[in-house]
């Protein structure tokens, strides 16, 4: 019960980290300038725990999907809406960038899980 709690509040906190960090960027930029790479490792900790301790069997392949489409359709979607609202261009991109530094360690984790649980041969 413990460990579901620890998943579920570092997916809250992740998603918070994305949102608030996207708008420090936004706003003043030099701030996240100098820290991107802590602001990165963090995101990505949090991910790897989303991944361990949060997402049951049901829900894995729904987010390997989720994770796959947005890496790949994101960067396409995100420099368009750039493009059309400039004045946001840094909100989305940062929000994006962090959103993908938290949901891509999970999918790492919970796709090792899935390679392993076939490897073995069993089923939850």
């Amino acid at each position: 019960m413990v460990v579901k709690k620890l998943g579920g509040l570092a997916f809250l906190a992740g998603v918070i980290l994305c949102f608030i960090l996207a708008l420090v960027a936004w706003i003043v930029p030099s701030i996240v300038q100098g820290a991107a790479g802590l602001i990165t490792l963090v995101l990505i900790i949090l991910g790897i725990i989303v991944g361990i301790f949060n997402i049951n069997d049901k829900h894995r392949m729904d987010l390997l999907i989720s994770v796959i489409a947005v890496s790949m359709i994101g960067p396409i979607t995100v420099q368009q809406l750039a493009s059309l609202i400039p004045a946001i261009s840094t909100l989305i991109t940062a929000l994006f960038q962090n959103t993908v530094a938290l949901a891509v360690p999970a999918a790492l984790i919970i796709g090792l899980k899935q390679i392993w649980y076939i490897g073995m041969d069993k089923k939850d």
